[in-house]
């Protein structure tokens, strides 16, 4: 058996109290536990997909990208 911090202790004996945090246009959302902070994200038929620590830096640094395209799409008046 796992040995489980007191933060994530909840979540082994009654289950994760997810509540949503993000809502893409795509008809997906991410759901956050509010105990242990463990994110998932549900895709088009409510179907769960937990995100790891590499799809999370791939996420952010793609987010990061798409930003600092906008930034630089943008005309800039003198």
């Amino acid at each position: 058996m796992k040995p489980t911090t007191s933060k994530a202790l909840p979540c082994a004996v009654f289950g994760h109290n997810y509540v949503k945090s993000k809502t893409y246009s795509d008809l997906t959302s991410e759901l956050t536990c509010s105990h242990c902070n463990t994110v998932i994200k549900t895709d088009a038929n409510g179907n769960f997909e937990e995100l790891n620590a590499t799809n999370k830096r791939i996420q952010t640094t793609l987010r990061q990208l798409f930003h600092l395209k906008l930034q630089t799409a943008k005309p800039k008046f003198s």
